[in-house]
């Protein structure tokens, strides 16, 4: 890759080995830096740096997601899609009085997650489901 081609896109806030955004915290995000970054693009611009791989995203499997979201200390299911099967369980219990709160732990979701889906289902308002932000 060119040089040249790195400093543009550090200056648009892109991470030239990984292709993602930047923090918004970041030094590059100054507007100093962000024309020294141009200014460098401009200068640099037919310099070739050692070849830059970008890291490729691993899909994981429903089973490494949950390890993952374990390891990470959020719950199990989370950022899991909802199966047919687990929004009729979810339904019938929410039905039979069961909290949200010990539904998140039931379905190793947080609250919020069961709150949303509650909510998609007409079962709860906007506002209860707010409550779980």
């Amino acid at each position: 890759m060119k040089a040249g081609e790195v400093f543009k896109l550090l200056a648009k806030g892109i991470h030239p080995e990984t292709g993602e955004l930047i923090p918004g915290g970041s030094v590059v995000h100054l507007p100093e830096a962000i024309r020294l970054l141009y200014s460098l693009a401009e200068e640099f611009a037919d310099d070739i740096f050692p070849q830059i791989k970008r890291k490729e995203k691993v899909k994981l499997t429903p089973d490494q997601r949950r390890e993952k979201n374990r390891a990470e200390g959020r719950p199990a299911n989370a950022y899991l899609a909802w199966g047919e099967e687990e929004k009729g369980r979810l339904l019938e219990d929410f039905q039979n009085g069961i909290g949200i709160l010990y539904l998140g732990e039931l379905y190793e979701r947080s609250p919020r997650s069961i709150a949303l889906q509650l909510e998609k289902m007409s079962l709860i308002t906007p506002e209860e489901a707010a409550a779980y932000d």
